[in-house]
Order: C-alpha cells, then structure tokens, then sequence
C-alpha cells in the first residue's frame, strides 16, 4: 500500500482538485484507491457527494479521516490523504503516514513564500512540489521550478495548466486529466525506486 499526503500549509492551492485527479488517474492504471478527507471542511467528500447526486458517482470511495485513520488507513493500492490548511496535528499525521508528501502550489514568488514553511514540516519525508495553476507560455514555472530545485527540492515535472474546466470539474468525474496522469506516474516511478520523488 502506497500513501500519498497532498500537503500545504496554506489554502486555496488545488490540493483536493490535485487529490481527485490522481485518484481518478490511480483508477484507470487499475489501482484501487481510497481517499481520505483529513480536512474538517470537508472538500473531497463535498465533491463525492455531489458527483453521487449528479448520478455520476466518482470511481473510487473518499472517506473522512481523522490522525488515527491515517495512522492505519483502510487497505487499498493507493492511500490519497487530502489535508487540511492550519490544523498542525492532522496535517503531522498526513504527512507521517505518508510514502511519499505532495506539495501543490502556483508558481508566483508570492505562492513560493508561502510554499517553504510547508517544505520544512514535510522535510522528514520524500516530499516533491507539483506546480499548479500555471499560465501556458509563462515563464513563472521555470523560474519557481530553478528556485526549487536550487534548494534541492524536487519538483514534479509536469506543471498542472490553469484551465477553466478544471476549476469548475466540482461535482464530477474528472474526463481529461490534464497531466495529473503523468504526475502519477513520476510519483509511483519514484516510489518504485526507492528514491525521493
């Protein structure tokens, strides 16, 4: 069983759109998955909710989750822990049950300073950052992507675009993974070979 915590300290990053559409990518490689919903807003389970009354139900079970539930998830392929901004103790347990943290943020200077007080939390597991949001034909991913990777960070190598379907695929089951697909494959690689991602 593999876990992947999808972390950040702060809100507003795409982790639960990040979280769905890995697992909805787990899913069609034949993995089974579950989801856990660590935050007490509860987005994941919002979002599973409403695809089930659509009469489109999401491909994989989300679950709430609580520090104990993360320290022994429920038995699947793929464990996907979507966590929750400012709630130290939940985000600990994600990030200590985790194989393997995902740290999704925008690729502004502003999104990277708020980005490296999660990188110090998660220091003590493989953690990699997947750029999100990114504007086609900005030069703003290379240059986070260079800032990262200058601090020894790992950044995925395929950024997530800004596109509007994404921001509105709430309350459905995500069609066109618009690279989460790869993302995917390079954590698993990773995972795979023992290394950090």
């Amino acid at each position: 069983m593999l876990v992947l915590s999808v972390v950040h300290t702060k809100g507003g990053v795409a982790k639960t759109t990040s979280a769905v559409y890995l697992a909805t990518a787990a899913v069609r490689r034949g993995l089974s998955v579950i989801v856990l919903d660590a935050d007490p807003q509860g987005s994941a389970l919002l979002w599973a909710d409403a695809a089930e009354r659509s009469a489109h139900p999401l491909p994989f079970p989300v679950a709430t989750a609580a520090a104990t539930t993360m320290v022994n998830p429920p038995d699947a392929d793929l464990v996907i822990i979507d966590t929750p901004p400012g709630y130290p103790a939940l985000i600990d347990a994600a990030i200590d049950a985790a194989s393997v943290v995902l740290v999704p943020t925008g690729a502004s200077p502003l999104d990277l300073m708020r980005a490296w007080p999660t990188l110090q939390v998660t220091a003590h597991r493989p953690t990699a950052v997947l750029l999100t949001q990114v504007m086609l034909g900005s030069k703003l991913a290379t240059e986070a992507r260079a800032a990262l990777e200058d601090e020894g960070v790992a950044v995925i190598g395929t950024p997530i675009l800004r596109r509007e379907h994404v921001r509105q695929a709430f309350a459905s089951v995500p069609r066109d993974l618009v690279g989460y697909d790869d993302v995917l494959g390079e954590l698993l690689g990773a995972i795979a070979e023992g290394v950090p991602a």
